[in-house]
């Protein structure tokens, strides 16, 4: 169709630059819904000082998504100020070293997991599009400092994309919770481990547990994996054997 946007792949090029002397400069940061992941929540959080639940409570709202069952996190936009990012000012981004995900690849929306993209929006929106500049798309993502989420949440991103989260909605609330403390409320997740019996059931690493002990990033791809253990994959995280016998004990108690 004729008003279809032609797909782009990271080798392809096109006219990008943002600045403060375009007429639109902020204008796509109010009014719009940006969706926080788990990584972007952290680095934020981190860049403003605050715990996760004060970031969280302040700066978030938490909607269920629709097909999964599973809390997806969006950025608080200010209702008093035109639905403004509470993080923009006239000179720009306030924590932009520390911008969410959706900002960084902004103009660019990626289509698919197979290296496709489109511009999100037209020259009449974003006079960006009509400087100058000419970029590869590679480059663009490089420049960005997208890169890194790839690593960061790889194994977030094969959990979200599974067929079992896919195709299973989650009904249990329990589930649901922990879903969200693992990925976003690390602070909290933190004293789940260290105050439960969580390192009395599962194996840990002497190391891994010294690490999440302080270390935000550590935590959250450890909580990854816990997902991905009781969520898809089984034995991304092992039980130890006294925990499995406890069990069978109980289970076999229940049952005579």
């Amino acid at each position: 169709m004729a008003n279809e946007k032609p797909f782009l792949s990271s080798d392809s090029k096109f006219h990008f630059s943002c600045h403060p002397g375009l007429s639109c400069f902020t204008h796509c940061c109010r009014d719009v819904n940006i969706y926080l992941s788990p990584f972007d929540v952290l680095r934020m959080r981190k860049r403003l000082g605050l715990s996760s639940g004060e970031f969280l409570d302040r700066y978030t709202v938490s909607l269920i998504g629709e097909g999964t069952g599973l809390p997806v996190v969006l950025l608080k936009m200010d209702e008093e100020q035109d639905r403004k990012c509470p993080f923009v000012t006239p000179q720009g981004c306030r924590i932009y070293e520390d911008r969410p995900w959706a900002c960084r690849m902004f103009p660019l929306d990626r289509r698919s997991e197979y290296d496709q993209f489109t511009i999100l929006t037209d020259p009449s929106r974003c006079r960006g599009l009509e400087e100058p500049q000419e970029l590869y798309v590679e480059d663009y993502l490089r420049e960005q400092g997208l890169l890194i989420y790839e690593d960061v949440e790889a194994i977030f991103k094969l959990l979200s994309n599974s067929p079992r989260v896919l195709n299973e909605k989650v009904a249990n609330p329990r589930i649901v919770q922990m879903y969200y403390m693992a990925c976003y409320d690390l602070d909290k997740f933190r004293q789940f481990i260290f105050e439960s019996r969580f390192l009395d059931v599962f194996e840990v690493d002497p190391e891994v547990v010294e690490r999440i002990k302080t270390d935000d990033l550590e935590l959250l791809q450890f909580g990854f994996k816990w997902l991905q253990f009781g969520m898809v994959m089984g034995d991304a995280l092992k039980i130890k054997e006294e925990a499995l016998q406890e069990a069978k004990r109980k289970q076999a108690a229940r049952e005579s």
